[in-house]
């Protein structure tokens, strides 16, 4: 490129801005201006890194202009698999001393992938993390003794965090300690989403926690012990909750008696604590399968539920939910043909005729092979209903029923 380039500056820059990674790093090589200015508009996209390769460059990217890049980075995904900690890399050192010795003021989303084998990598590579103080949103998993440890100490205000557990960590002695509720004190005050994956032991009630006062979202993703209380203490404003436990696809024709008994028991100590604490009072979404939202045992108003009912899912749960709890708006999600007999969905709104809700919308999946031949309005009295929405898939004439 001359000197005095055909286009303005500004509109380079803009182009630039359009341009992917590749494209971008091919025009940084074209001038010093494009070089610097180019390096802005790269580090304030998200930087996605996959491998160690680019690790390393980029990395040594940062380095680049005294480090002046470090204040710009927004947005970085790290998701690298690392050798063994006894096996030398090249990026943990390099990484640590960016860390401690610069500043990250614009770093808002951190995720770290593997971060518990990252972290093991350096002895004091932790402590270099628990140094920004910009983030607001964390997304960090496998969660192991490490990973917890620098939760404790970081010292961002957070807002969303994700937070996936090493498999077995709930297991280990002390597990109640690592605890969601306790681990994460350190943003009580800030904290207003969450999302756990894979943590599953009880607390003890002694143990309950300070409240999160501006905590608005939960999402809870296959917990064995889906033990609520903890939650229900800790987030009383919680507006929008979403939960997956290990029943979500266990209930079969061969145990479904057998984890019925289970799943009442788990009902009746969630039904309790909300009753103790006096709080889910008002939700706004809910999201989950039959067995989810039954044990769940929610008796609340509910502005919008969405509801999966699978294949061996007791229709009888589908009435006990909708029964305990003030509906709006219900979205029912169906993978059965099933659903349509006389003691499926007929009998649930035969029952719910009375009920708060102002508009359901039904979605019908059903195989290739399987027809519906009745008039699919015949399982909905409409005078229950202010509006019907039916988006139905598989093989089924609709066009006598709309």
């Amino acid at each position: 490129m001359t000197q005095n380039p055909l286009l303005p500056v500004d509109v380079l820059l803009q182009i630039a801005s359009f341009a992917s990674r590749t494209s971008l790093s091919a025009i940084m090589k074209t001038c010093h201006l494009l070089y610097h200015e180019g390096a802005k508009i790269m580090v304030r996209r998200r930087v996605v890194i996959n491998n160690i390769p680019d690790f390393v460059s980029f990395l040594a990217f940062l380095r680049a202009e005294d480090t002046s890049r470090c204040l710009l980075l927004q947005d970085l995904v790290v998701s690298v698999d690392l050798p063994r900690p006894a096996v030398p890399n090249p990026v943990s050192q390099p990484l640590f001393k960016l860390l401690v010795e610069h500043t990250f003021r614009s770093l808002t989303s951190l995720r770290l992938d593997n971060s518990e084998d990252l972290l093991c990598t350096h002895s004091k590579l932790a402590s270099g993390f628990s140094s920004l103080k910009t983030l607001t949103s964390l997304f960090i998993g496998p969660a192991g003794m490490n990973t917890l440890a620098l939760l404790t100490v970081l010292q961002s205000d957070l807002r969303f965090l994700v937070l996936k557990y090493q498999p077995g960590l709930d297991q280990a002695h002390g597990a109640s300690g690592y605890h969601p509720v306790i681990v994460l004190q350190r943003f009580r005050e800030s904290l207003e989403s969450l999302e756990v994956h894979g943590y599953e032991a009880a607390l003890d009630r002694t143990r309950l926690p300070s409240t999160y006062p501006h905590m608005q979202e939960l999402v809870l993703d296959s917990p064995d012990c889906p033990i609520l209380a903890p939650y229900i203490h800790a987030f009383p404003e919680v507006r929008n909750l979403s939960i997956t436990t290990i029943f979500a696809d266990r209930l079969t024709p061969d145990n479904i008696d057998r984890e019925s008994n289970l799943i009442d028991a788990f009902r009746r100590a969630n039904q309790g604590d909300q009753s103790t604490y006096g709080t889910w009072t008002k939700l706004e979404t809910v999201t989950g399968t039959v067995p989810d939202l039954y044990l769940a045992g929610l008796r609340c108003s509910i502005e919008v539920l969405y509801m999966n009912v699978c294949t061996w899912d007791p229709f009888t749960m589908v009435l006990a939910v909708l029964r305990d709890v003030f509906v709006s708006r219900l979205h029912l999600y169906v993978f059965t043909s099933e659903a349509f007999e006389e003691d499926g969905l007929p009998m649930v709104f035969k029952a719910l005729d009375n009920s708060s809700l102002d508009a359901l919308h039904l979605y019908v999946r059903l195989c290739a092979q399987e027809e519906f031949e009745e008039d699919i309005r015949t399982v909905v009295n409409s005078d229950a209903l202010a509006s019907v929405w039916f988006n139905v898939r598989g093989s089924i004439d609709l066009s006598r029923n709309v």
